[in-house]
């Protein structure tokens, strides 16, 4: 096989090289890495999710049928889970009712860099006797005759009113609701204080832990409550191990059914098991390069196995088909079919990376895996397929003496038929539509996506209606300012009706100067609070009424001298961190939440242009699909329809025959034409990921076009034994892409589906308009252009 000692180092190297890449491979579960990377949209929301959101909490939905749940049995709960797991963050209401001194502390904190003329206005009530006397009546009475009951109740624990900060009503409403809004429902969070590791399998058992816990502590209290879990472990746990699922499902699959149809077409077990060792060779190089330039599969390219098992096969039946009459040496029968083999590979490959220029990330990395995949393939069947053909010779098949295709005629009329069909069926079915919905991208059975959908629906503060700003800066200046104009701008949208609500309390930036300028003015009014929560005691205030005001006062004495801290200090302030944080860089972000009015449109988007010259985005899961939908366009005019011409010069450098050229073109044509018909009839979208039907079924027919039409050169238009030698290898190529693309119908994800029936569809249709149509038309022509 190898006469020299330097090819059998160079195999030793490359699968040495491969291997190390692939333990380098791991799974990406993260929806958003199969999205543009450079869009702003997609870029804020991973940096909501990284700063603001928790990704990493388990989230509990619990739930009863027939009563409102309590919250002391959800308490219990907690305490249970913090006694099994004493490393573990569990949260079920707010950290503020749990630890009153904690929420004394932010607001010490808040008022320490709040505008000076804010401050100013409270030292001047509370520092004139006649003004307080005049306050905590004033408090009394509205506590004792209010009808608005939760103002009531902060009245009557703040006598002093130092909860009167402009910016607090929007942190108190962004805090978690943690009861749905007909009270069946309530939330528990948990979390991990330390991580060893994020992976999907530690993530599934550390759920499967939470699942046990829970379950049996409702059976033990005898509960009769129902409980679902969400968050992103959940998410990350289920995604992965579908991931997994898919791979290694659709893998089985097809090489099972692949595998029976080459034993009914070849009918040689030896050949089969050769074959399925140098496709093991082709997994292993592609996977160790996509290691090594990507690291990880996302959600989109771990569908990229069952597509080129189903492609490089196709060589090696060629190269066996082809070889079938010669009894030639392996580098004869490498002579004879390489050509063809490589211009198929080269052009196929060329289809597949066009989807590298894609805007979407899982569409990028899916196109490259399958280019390199066709590259290894080619190149690993021409080496070692003539060599096993020696050792396994080809059994002698059953011939048609006679053709079976079509004439000229009979081609004509029924390309006409495909034309008048197709217009008819779009006139009246209407044509194909784009379907940009994310949720397709999650497993189908997928309880993390049950739990968060009865979320949205059920407790307002989680609504799909609420779109999330969030912008940066290195600069806290440079932050204020741009959030203050874009304050101004939210304002103005709200009066045209743009947005029903939104909360963006810039005045929470941390601000050094005010900081300075406050501190001695808090300091001073906070030596002086005996003398004030006398006065509200002799009010008639009760201490548990006091308690609060009096850790607020303690707070402003403990507050530091030095500003150098008090950035990261408001980052990691439980209140203030749902809206301000900062990275390891010092990278300042501010986030906060907008209510649309009615359904999001792309025209409703640019009324928020602007805000990305602020270095504010607007971004959320509900806005994604109107965002993305212009760049599946720009796919389709940017690099799909330059590819046409690409194409159609690349097939006239293989054929140097325009004649030849239009015949591949016409059947590429209609077969682009039929997949869409069928995907209206089949009631299908396309996706992001579908719309490879559309280069495959071009990447193929360009394929059977360049086998079919070397095969009639070098067989002389004999069309019996083009179909006895290239005819019975494209069927088997197309069966056997068809069988790699339909194994995708039982993935988890509709979008891997909707991907496998439409590309099956393009091959199958493929291979019969090839078949059908190339014979004909090329003999056509070569009777023309003899006579």
């Amino acid at each position: 096989m190898f006469s020299k000692p330097w090819q059998i180092v160079v195999l030793i190297l490359v699968v040495v090289f491969s291997f190390a890449g692939y333990t380098r491979l791991s799974f990406d579960t993260d929806i958003l890495d199969v999205l543009p990377k450079r869009l702003p949209a997609v870029k804020a929301l991973k940096d909501f999710q990284k700063h603001f959101a928790q990704d990493r909490r388990v989230i509990v939905l619990l739930s009863s049928e027939t009563e409102e749940v309590a919250e002391e049995d959800v308490g219990d709960l907690a305490m249970h889970l913090r006694e099994q797991w004493p490393d573990a963050e569990v949260t079920y209401k707010s950290a503020f009712e749990e630890n009153p001194e904690l929420f004394a502390k932010s607001i010490a904190r808040m008022w320490s860099y709040a505008p000076p003329e804010y401050v100013d206005a409270m030292v001047a009530r509370l520092s004139d006797p006649s003004m307080v006397d005049e306050h905590l009546a004033q408090v009394k009475e509205n506590v004792q005759n209010s009808f608005d009951q939760q103002q009531a109740t902060m009245e009557a624990y703040d006598p002093l009113g130092l909860l009167r900060h402009p910016g607090l009503s929007s942190l108190l409403d962004s805090d978690v609701d943690f009861q749905s809004d007909d009270g069946m429902s309530r939330i528990l969070m948990v979390s991990r204080k330390h991580e060893e590791s994020t992976g999907y399998q530690d993530d599934a058992i550390w759920i499967a832990e939470i699942r046990k816990e829970i379950a049996t502590w409702l059976k033990a209290e005898e509960y009769d409550l129902s409980f679902q879990m969400t968050g992103g472990p959940v998410y990350n746990a289920e995604i992965g191990s579908s991931m997994e699922g898919d791979m290694s499902g659709t893998i089985s699959m097809t090489a099972l059914l692949v595998g029976l149809l080459f034993l009914l077409v070849q009918r040689s077990f030896l050949q089969m098991l050769t074959i399925g060792l140098m496709l093991c060779l082709t997994f292993l190089i592609t996977l160790g390069m996509g290691g090594w330039l990507f690291g990880a599969l996302n959600l989109v390219s771990v569908g990229f196995a069952a597509i080129l098992l189903g492609l490089v096969i196709d060589y090696a039946v060629v190269i066996i088909r082809e070889s079938a009459d010669q009894d030639g040496s392996a580098s004869a029968i490498r002579r004879m079919v390489g050509p063809s083999i490589l211009w198929a590979a080269a052009t196929t490959a060329i289809v597949f990376g066009i989807l590298v220029m894609s805007t979407f990330t899982g569409v990028q990395q899916l196109g490259g895996l399958i280019v390199i995949g066709l590259i290894a393939g080619a190149g690993v069947m021409l080496i070692f397929t003539p060599v096993f053909l020696k050792k396994f010779p080809v059994k002698e098949a059953k011939t048609l003496t006679r053709p079976w295709f079509p004439g000229a005629k009979m081609v004509f009329g029924l390309l006409a038929l495909v034309v008048v069909g197709s217009v008819v069926m779009f006139s009246v079915k209407g044509t194909p539509q784009v379907n940009m919905d994310l949720k397709t991208i999650e497993p189908e059975q997928s309880e993390a996506s049950r739990a968060l959908a009865l979320m949205q629906s059920d407790f307002s503060a989680w609504s799909e209606e609420n779109a999330v700003l969030i912008g940066s800066s290195s600069s806290l200046e440079d932050l204020a300012t741009h959030a203050e104009e874009v304050h101004a701008s939210l304002v103005e949208l709200k009066q045209k009706g743009v947005i029903e609500s939104f909360q963006w309390p810039y005045d929470l930036i941390p601000n050094k100067d005010n900081y300075t300028t406050n501190l001695v003015k808090l300091k001073n009014i906070a030596a002086s609070s005996g003398k004030l929560l006398q006065s509200a005691a002799d009010a008639g205030f009760t201490e548990q009424g006091l308690s609060l005001d009096r850790q607020i006062f303690a707070a402003f004495q403990q507050l530091p001298e030095s500003v150098d801290g008090l950035a990261q200090s408001c980052a990691d302030d439980a209140l203030m961190g749902a809206f301000f944080d900062l990275d390891d860089a010092q990278v300042a972000y501010f986030s906060g939440r907008v209510k649309m009015v009615g359904k999001v449109s792309p025209e409703m988007l640019r009324a928020f242009e602007g805000f990305e010259e602020k270095g504010v985005s607007v971004t959320g899961w509900s806005l994604l699909q109107s965002i993305l939908l212009p760049h599946v366009k720009r796919d389709f005019y940017v690099i799909f329809i330059p590819a046409a011409g690409i194409l159609l010069l690349a097939l006239f450098i293989v054929f140097r025959s325009w004649p030849e050229t239009l015949i591949a073109i016409t059947v590429l044509l209609t077969a682009l034409l039929l997949v869409n018909v069928m995907v209206v009839l089949t009631g299908q979208k396309w996706n992001f990921l579908s719309g490879m039907a559309i280069p495959l079924a071009v990447g193929a027919g360009i394929d059977y076009s360049i086998h079919l039409i070397f095969a009639l050169r070098r067989k002389n238009g004999d069309l019996a034994a083009v179909w006895n030698s290239v005819g019975k290898a494209i069927c088997f190529c197309g069966l056997s892409s068809a069988i790699g693309f339909g194994s995708l119908l039982f993935a988890s994800n509709e979008v891997l589906r909707s991907m496998g029936l439409c590309c099956c569809l393009g091959i199958l249709l493929t291979m019969s308009l090839s078949l059908v149509v190339i014979p004909g038309l090329w003999s056509f022509w070569h009777r023309r252009s003899s006579h």
